[in-house]
Parts: structure tokens; C-alpha cells; sequence
């Protein structure tokens, strides 16, 4: 008996709440974003979101001698309003009445399900982690989800709007002198710098680096923690793999569906270090940053990120998690379509609790 579109439809309804679980897990800063309890599930009106963001302590202290002393001011304006824009985006996919009809059986639905919607939904998870680490989703039309690449922006508005991205390769002192926007704060303002350095070669200084901003970044805000997540490339992980001892090597690994590690790291300080497939820092995108050709790795807290969906309704504009809208017949052709809907978005609220390191990549 053929397969009809209703058929492989309820296969793949049960299979997409696995599939989406599997993309927080593959990727190590979204599966610690999730474990964080950082998720947020249609809980904003509009794809606009404003969060508060506290760069520094908001008080001050008052030394008591003698009893009648009067509070110091408390007034001082650490606080701002960040804000970032929910991208919606629909990844659609066709499947041929006529392979429909030619599959018979469960073992013909199953490879159905790997051609069409596994592919589909697979693909449609690289190019957003390919976005948010290298910032060239334009190439894909995924461009509106945030990026940590400080030398690339994104869109932030629906509209074009660009914004730069959120970690900068530079020093504070000229992320204070440019002055750019990120998240809709003005770099300018106290306390809204990511941590920097830049290394000479990896053999030189590399290791030495790192620490730094390692422990620059975990200092601040710290009741989330230290920095818990590295995202680096693959050069920049090898030399720092080579340059460990032995004996003090340690294998972590990322569970994507259980019994199968899909991404493997080994530990810097307290923080799990992955090699990040995606990031590519040969791409035009990094511009003339110190990160061009050099490799980087970004140190995040994860305490510090948050992810959010929009959507409700299953059937019709659906809750916005790569989920699974369909099947439609094509008209005029014999064909069916498929939808993947995701409007999701990341953001920081602390962004000195987070840090990059360029030219890691050079032996």
C-alpha cells in the first residue's frame, strides 16, 4: 500500500519534538542556555523584547562614625534597556506525490523521513549555529538571529536594520571610544564591554590569554558562575589539545540523542571548551578584524544568555521551535509541501561576563 501525505505527516509529528530536543542538545551554549532554565516560550506580545540590564553595582556605602551620618547618594544610573528583535523564519521543504506512492512499508516511510524532513530540519539547524557564530546567515536568509561575531551585524529590526555583533575583537578602551550599538545599548556605557585579548601565537602566549579572559569575564556577575561554555574553531582547539600535558587532560562530551556524543570538548579552568565546526573565521564576514584567518574562541557564561520563541497555536502559526506545519498540496504540480517554523532569538544581559580571544589559531 502506498504512502500517503497523512501518513508520513503523523510519522514526522512524533519524530519533531525529538529532532528539536536533539538541536539544544548538539549545540553546547543552547543545550546550557536550556539547562540554565533561560527559556522563555511565547511569553512576549510582540517580536520586540526589552530586558533590563545592571552594568554595575546601582549603590554606594556610607561609613558609620558617629551615628548621624547621612546615606551616600544612591542614585547612580547602572541601569539600562537592552532590546532585540524575534526573527521568523520558515524553512519549506517538497516531497513528490510520486515518491509518496512508490513507498511501501515502514521501511520505506523511515527513508522517506531521512531524505525529506530529517535532511530539512538538519540543515535548517546549521545554518542557524553557522549564523551565530560567524554572522553570514544573509547567505541562507537566517541574518535577523543574533551572531557573536563583532566584526559581522545582523538584522535587527525585520527590516534590515543591522546591528553589530555582540562579542567585539577589540580592546575595552576602543569598544568605549567607538561606540557602537549592541542589543540596543550604546558601547559607551560603563560596563558594556565584552572581554578581549589578542595572541601573538598560540606557543607564545596562548594559553596565558585565554586565562585572561577567562577570568576577567567569570569576575563579573559573579553569582552566575564562571565562564562555562568555549566555542572555538578547529585550529584554535587542536593547539590548545596539543599543548596540554597528559596528565592533565580532561574528555568531556555533549550528548545529542542518548548513546550518541555529538560534540566532544576537554576542559580550560572550570569551563568546557568545544570545538565549534562551524566557525570559520576565513569567511569574508570577519572583515579585517584580528580574527581574520587567525581563529577566535568565545568564552560565555551562560547564566548571562537567554532564549526565547514566539508562537502558540500548533496548526496555525505554531509555537515557533522548528516546528512542523503541513502537509499543503502544491498546486499544479504533484508534489506536497512541508513547513519548519522557527522564531526564536538570543540575547545577553551581561555582556563583560563575556569574553573573546583572536589569533588562537596560530601555531
Amino acid at each position: 500500500m502506498a504512502t500517503n501525505a497523512d501518513v508520513l505527516n503523523f510519522a514526522q509529528s512524533k519524530l519533531i519534538p525529538k529532532w528539536t530536543e536533539q538541536f539544544y542538545q548538539y549545540h553546547p551554549v543552547l543545550d546550557k542556555v536550556v539547562l540554565k532554565g533561560n527559556i522563555e516560550r511565547n511569553t512576549h506580545g510582540g517580536p520586540f523584547v526589552e530586558f533590563p540590564v545592571v552594568t554595575n553595582g546601582p549603590g554606594a556605602v556610607t561609613r558609620i562614625e558617629t551615628g548621624s551620618e547621612v546615606y551616600s547618594s544612591t542614585r547612580r544610573t547602572v541601569g539600562s534597556r537592552g532590546k532585540v528583535y524575534c526573527p521568523r523564519m520558515i524553512y519549506s521543504y517538497i516531497i513528490p506525490g510520486k515518491d509518496l506512492s512508490e513507498a511501501t512499508g515502514e521501511t520505506a516511510i523511515a527513508r522517506l523521513l531521512k531524505v525529506y524532513p530529517e535532511a530539512a530540519l538538519m540543515e535548517f539547524h546549521e545554518y542557524i549555529v553557522s549564523q551565530f557564530v560567524n554572522g553570514d546567515g544573509a547567505t541562507n536568509n537566517v541574518q535577523g538571529f543574533a551572531t557573536l561575531n563583532g566584526a559581522g551585524t545582523y538584522d535587527t529590526g525585520g527590516t534590515g536594520t543591522a546591528e553589530n555583533g555582540i562579542l567585539d575583537f577589540r580592546s575595552n578602551a576602543d569598544q568605549i571610544t567607538d561606540a557602537e550599538l549592541v542589543l540596543g545599548i550604546n558601547k559607551s556605557t560603563t560596563g558594556w564591554q565584552n572581554q578581549f585579548q589578542d595572541v601573538s601565537s598560540f606557543a607564545t602566549d596562548g594559553r596565558s590569554k585565554m586565562r585572561r579572559v577567562y577570568w576577567d569575564a567569570s569576575l563579573q556577575g559573579k553569582q552566575g558562575g564562571p565562564v562555562d561554555v568555549m566555542l572555538g574553531d578547529i585550529a584554535s582547539f587542536n593547539n590548545y589539545y596539543d599543548d596540554l600535558d597528559d596528565q592533565v587532560r580532561y574528555q568531556i562530551k555533549s550528548d545529542g540523542e542518548k548513546g550518541r556524543p555529538v560534540r566532544q570538548g576537554i576542559m580550560f579552568q572550570e569551563a568546557e571548551f568545544f570545538v565549534e565546526p562551524a566557525l570559520d573565521t576565513s569567511l569574508d564576514v570577519f572583515g579585517t578584524s584580528t580574527a581574520k584567518n587567525s581563529g577566535c574562541v568565545y568564552f560565555l557564561k551562560s547564566d548571562t544568555w537567554h532564549l526565547y520563541t514566539m508562537g502558540e497555536d500548533t496548526g496555525m502559526e505554531t509555537k515557533g521551535d522548528f516546528a512542523l506545519r503541513g502537509p499543503t498540496k502544491v498546486p499544479g504540480q504533484d508534489a506536497w509541501e512541508w513547513e519548519i517554523v522557527l522564531a526564536m532569538q538570543m540575547y545577553c544581559d551581561r555582556l563583560n561576563a563575556n569574553g573573546v580571544v583572536t589569533g588562537t589559531a596560530i601555531s
